[in-house]
């Protein structure tokens, strides 16, 4: 934490001193395709510059879509972004599991890292947020360590100066229950201190027996702009959740392939009723400042501390050697208590400039970030007896001494220095980025490691007269893994390299968007199986991913689009183990497909709409091969959505339909003999009044 706090003070010096020479920065929101606006201060890109001049792969879904599609969860948001897969583990009520280009992406809040671990906070609560942002590809240079596949951000909602907001019910299948409010405005008649509240309360339960999804969101903020270039926001949120394992790590036999004793019913519950729980209470206070010293220069600064407490109960099918038995019928299960708490502190502040050389206009962005986050964890392992999966009969909750228990703290101090410049030149648009990380990960009181990392992104556009911009990159991204081999040499960080060449195509005079993109990424310094001890690991392993995305976003006249395409192939070319060379990664499909449209029928019937959704997921890897029993591949799966709403006034009635059919689907099994069921039918209905 000191480290942090004496970095902030640095830079604060540091801008200071700017502000004495006059310097500043345009604040002025820039229109992202048409449609959105995305201002400098919560941009992915960390530059003020739209999409349509960024040679990286970038796409947006704003409120208006997430409410239109009747998005739940940010995990239903991102089921229709190309190149992502938003379910990769079925429903699961505890986080929001996906994957871009293949690997699990980290999540932001506002441009600040959000989650730090495994179970460890609350899930994301999608009706406090704008849009949600993804950046696809290797990101370090941007935000320090990472996965190689993407960053996933979503933007709050902060306050406005014209006064306005909504009242919002919802009901739907499984006892679902939902009010919300969102006000904001101003406090005074000069505009000078603006304000907003937003509050949610959902009272629902899941599609897995004895399992609540109940949810608690209280986010109020206030803005000050004591001048036009002056702007200071506090947001404070509160979130309690209470929810459980709906995740329940069901074998292959009986969900994926057939069973003697019949197929297991997709709400199928093997924890323990009134033990089991994921309840999680969190707090976060954010702070974003942002001055304009003249029409070319200025600061941001983006500060956020939050502390949460997880309370996690869970059972579940014992990986043993049983799971692969496909008549399987009675499960060892294997007990799981864990009491955790976060700490985290995390602060970015950047200068960004607009000047001229020559004939080269720059617009440059520099500055500091720091994470400092602590997560301790007391965790317990018990034989949770054994449970008929066909015919559960509860009542055996642990009482007894746990076979394992810890209890650890960790830490991650990450401290990093970046640069980037976007530079045109007539219709060519270069952007260039360099960053320099330390970060400190271990345990308190135990073994840490120390890693330090440059990592560099550039990238080039030429931009038509007509709409159309071709560009290539090239991005790095690195990511601590800790530990260390048989030997006690610690390993080095992942590293991904990533090489991307694409198209965006813009019609003049609109706000469609079409984007192609195809790339190559290379993850190095996979851990895989020391072949002299299988308890170590070695670091050997590499991965080739490469693809193809297309995607098309926007509007014409009363019709909206969302159409998403993407190939994703991942090989395995360097391991320990020679059987794994060559294969894929598991879980990751093929194909992807998603469009979805709404029509609003304003000429035949005012107020009425109508819209339809279908999202295709391809096969996928299970990490099997040769074997008779047991498939290689995870079955591909078509889901539909649809939606019927009517405007009359200040109202709006809408209902929203996911997988219309009824669709039961398993989202994938993997080679260690788990499978996930995905949602199955979900209807809700709605009321918002707005003013």
């Amino acid at each position: 934490m000191n480290r942090s706090l004496l970095a902030l003070a640095v830079a604060v010096a540091s801008s200071s001193a700017m502000a004495q020479t006059g310097q500043g920065e345009n604040l002025e929101e820039v229109s992202v395709t048409g449609e959105l606006n995305l201002s400098r201060q919560t941009s992915i890109g960390k530059l003020d510059v739209p999409i349509t001049e960024t040679p990286f792969s970038i796409s947006l879904r704003n409120k208006e879509l997430l409410d239109q599609i009747g998005a739940k969860s940010v995990q239903d948001a991102l089921q229709h972004f190309a190149g992502v897969n938003g379910g990769t583990y079925g429903i699961d009520a505890r986080g929001d599991w996906s994957t871009i280009r293949g690997v699990d992406p980290v999540l932001f809040i506002d441009g600040l890292q959000s989650i730090f671990g495994s179970y460890s906070g609350s899930r994301a609560n999608a009706y406090a947020f704008e849009r949600v942002e993804v950046l696809k590809g290797p990101s370090s240079v941007l935000y320090g360590q990472g996965s190689t596949g993407g960053i996933v951000n979503l933007v709050s909602k902060r306050p406005k100066r014209e006064f306005g907001g909504e009242v919002f019910v919802q009901a739907g299948d499984y006892d679902r229950k939902v009010i919300a409010g969102d006000i904001t405005g101003a406090l005074d008649g000069e505009g000078e201190w603006l304000y907003r509240v937003v509050g949610y309360q959902r009272d629902a339960d899941a599609q897995v027996d004895h399992v609540d999804d109940n949810s608690l969101l209280l986010m109020p903020s206030i803005s000050w702009r004591p001048s036009a270039d002056t702007e200071i926001t506090f947001l404070t949120s509160y979130q309690n959740d209470e929810t459980g394992t709906s995740t329940a790590f069901l074998p292959w036999g009986g969900t994926r392939i057939g069973n003697v004793n019949g197929e297991i019913p997709t709400d199928t519950f093997l924890s323990e009723p009134g033990w089991d729980k994921y309840d999680t209470e969190q707090t976060a206070y954010s702070l974003w400042a942002d001055h304009r010293f003249n029409d070319n220069w200025g600061i941001n600064a983006s500060v956020r501390y939050s502390e949460g407490e997880v309370d996690y109960h869970s059972m579940w099918a014992a990986f043993d050697g049983s799971r692969l038995n496909p008549d399987i019928r009675q499960a060892l299960r294997t007990a799981y208590v864990s009491d955790a708490t976060s700490d985290l502190f995390i602060f970015d502040l950047r200068a960004t400039g607009i000047f001229n050389t020559g004939p080269l206009e720059h617009q440059v962005s520099f500055g500091v970030d720091s994470q400092d986050a602590t997560i301790d964890n007391d965790r317990s392992y018990f034989d949770g007896g054994i449970i008929d999966i066909f015919n559960p009969v509860y009542g055996n909750v642990p009482t007894g001494p746990a076979y394992f228990q810890s209890s650890a703290s960790t830490t991650t101090e990450q401290l990093g220095f970046y640069v980037q410049d976007q530079v045109k030149l007539y219709d060519w648009v270069f952007t260039g980025g360099l960053r320099r990380d330390n970060v400190e990960s271990g345990s308190v009181g135990g073994a840490s490691n120390e890693d330090d990392a440059t990592t560099m992104r550039f990238g080039v556009m030429y931009a038509f007269d007509n709409g159309i911009s071709p560009y290539a990159s090239y991005t790095e991204s690195f990511e601590p893994v800790g530990g260390a081999d048989r030997n006690d040499r610690l390993f080095k960080p992942v590293e991904g390299e990533q090489v991307e060449a694409g198209v965006k195509f813009q019609p003049v005079g609109t706000n469609l968007l079409f984007t192609a993109a195809t790339y190559e990424i290379k993850q190095k310094n996979r851990l895989t199986t020391d072949p002299v001890n299988p308890t170590f690991d070695v670091q050997t392993g590499e991965v080739t991913i490469d693809g193809v995305e297309l995607e098309a976003s926007g509007s014409w006249g009363n019709f909206n689009l969302i159409a998403n395409f993407s190939t994703t192939n991942t090989e395995v070319t360097d391991s320990n183990d020679p059987a794994e060379l060559g294969d894929a990664l598991q879980a990751v499909p093929e194909q992807q497909f998603s469009v979805w449209g709404n029509y609003e029928f304003s000429s035949w019937v005012p107020g009425l709409n109508l819209g339809l959704g279908l999202r295709h997921v391809g096969e996928s890897y299970t990490g099997i091969d040769d074997n008779p029993v047991f498939p290689d591949s995870n079955p591909d799966y078509t889901l539909y959505d649809a939606t019927i709403g009517y405007v009359v006034d200040s109202w709006k009635f809408q209902l929203n339909a996911k997988n219309l059919t009824d669709e039961v689907h398993t989202t994938s099994c993997l080679a260690r003999g788990d499978c996930f069921y995905g949602e199955r039918r979900y209807v809700t209905a709605e009321a918002r009044y707005t003013f």
